[in-house]
């Protein structure tokens, strides 16, 4: 392996770790916010609204957890789209370098059957 491998072989190894990073940190926004979806999930299906009726008028309130599940949905909607767009751009950066790396090393491969 001549240093001029070598060196090639270190930037991809240096580019592939960056975008396993960026795969591993989408995949865990992705966790997150699917964490959060069921929780999201759990309130909207659990929802025990209460009536409250004050004692000195006749005027009754609806108790929801609306503010808690719209928090969620504020949370995870961000979440799961930046995981979203992290993970598609790991796996595209990985592919796109497979494919240049497997196009020069067959643009050396005719090189060398021209001179041989």
């Amino acid at each position: 392996m001549s240093s001029g491998d070598f060196m090639q072989w270190a930037e991809r190894q240096y580019f592939n770790h960056g975008s396993s990073l960026m795969q591993g940190w989408g995949a865990l926004l992705l966790l997150v916010a699917c964490v959060l979806w069921a929780w999201l999930g759990f309130l909207i299906w659990d929802t025990d609204d209460s009536l409250y009726c004050f004692r000195a008028s006749s005027i009754c309130e609806m108790d929801t957890t609306m503010p808690k599940q719209l928090t969620l949905l504020g949370i995870s909607t961000p979440l799961s789209v930046a995981g979203t767009g992290l993970l598609v751009a790991g796996s595209v950066r990985r592919q796109t370098s497979a494919h240049v790396l497997r196009v020069i090393e067959m643009q050396q491969s005719e090189e060398r059957a021209r001179k041989k």
